[in-house]
C-alpha cells in the first residue's frame, strides 16, 4: 500500500461571499513515484515531472496530486472532500498494485479540438442547449460538461460523429 494516512485542512476562499471550501490533504507518504501511472488510469490534464505533480478535473472540480499533498479547489463540506479523498487514495494504491499492467505516461491527455466539434454542430446559435452559443457549447464539451447527446438540434449523424471523435479522448 503506498498511502496509508493524510491530515486534511480546509480554507476558505478569498472572496468573502463563496459558500465553498479548499481542502489540502496533507500526505504521510511520498506518492511520487505513483504520479506517471496515475496520469495513465486517469487521463490527467497537466502532468509535471520536476517537481512531479498530476492535475485533473474530478467531478468538475480541479484537483492537483503533488508528491506529499492534495489540493481541492472546491469542496462544499468536509463530507464531499473525505469522499474525493477516500476515492483518490483508492485509485492511488490500486493502481500502485497494478502498477507493472500499467505503461506511465509522463505526457498530458490530448483534448478534444474546439473547431472539430463546432464543425460537426448545427451552427445555428438556438440556444436551447441553455448555453449563447454553439461556440460556448463546443468549449464545454471539450471540457467534458456537455456531450452530444445534450444538443437538440444535432442530428442523428453528427451525433455519432461526435460520439466517435470524443471516444478518442
Amino acid at each position: 500500500m503506498m498511502l496509508k494516512h493524510y491530515r486534511k485542512e480546509f480554507r476558505r476562499p478569498p472572496n468573502p461571499s463563496a459558500k465553498h471550501l479548499r481542502c489540502v490533504a496533507y500526505l504521510d507518504e511520498n506518492i511520487s513515484d505513483v504520479l506517471p501511472y496515475l496520469n495513465t488510469v486517469l487521463r490527467g490534464h497537466q502532468y509535471i515531472t520536476d517537481p512531479p505533480s498530476l492535475t485533473l478535473k474530478f467531478n468538475g472540480k480541479l484537483i492537483t496530486i503533488y508528491s506529499k499533498e492534495i489540493a481541492i479547489n472546491i469542496v462544499k463540506d468536509t463530507v464531499e472532500a473525505d469522499k474525493i479523498l477516500e476515492w483518490f487514495k483508492k485509485e492511488i494504491n490500486d493502481t500502485w498494485k497494478r502498477r507493472n499492467q500499467i505503461t506511465p505516461s509522463f505526457s498530458v491527455a490530448q483534448k478534444p479540438g474546439i473547431i472539430n466539434i463546432l464543425k460537426l454542430l448545427p451552427k445555428t446559435n438556438c440556444k436551447e442547449c441553455g448555453k449563447p452559443t454553439c461556440m460556448v457549447f463546443a468549449l464545454l464539451v471539450t471540457e467534458g460538461k456537455k456531450g452530444p447527446e445534450d444538443c437538440p438540434q444535432l442530428d442523428v449523424r453528427n451525433k455519432i460523429k461526435l460520439q466517435e471523435y470524443l471516444e478518442q479522448f
